[in-house]
């Protein structure tokens, strides 16, 4: 596992710590899971699937013109 070092100013640290305590974990794995989290694709499996799926000629610019008109 890689280790990580941050600097935080005493307030964000001190907020740190009562958010890992309140969950009842680390700060370490607070932290971990909060940047797991940010990191995760914010889309469903699904979205992919739909690439590809229009029929006609026009240009992703021209088809993307007439979704938002």
């Amino acid at each position: 596992m890689a280790r990580l070092a941050i600097y935080l100013d005493d307030d964000t640290a001190k907020r740190l710590e009562a958010a890992a305590h309140k969950a009842g974990k680390s700060r370490s794995a607070w932290v971990r899971e909060l940047v797991a989290e940010r990191l995760e694709s914010r889309f469903p499996d699904e979205w992919f699937e739909t690439f590809g799926s229009w029929e006609g000629d026009g240009t992703p610019e021209e088809i993307f013109r007439k979704i938002r008109a």
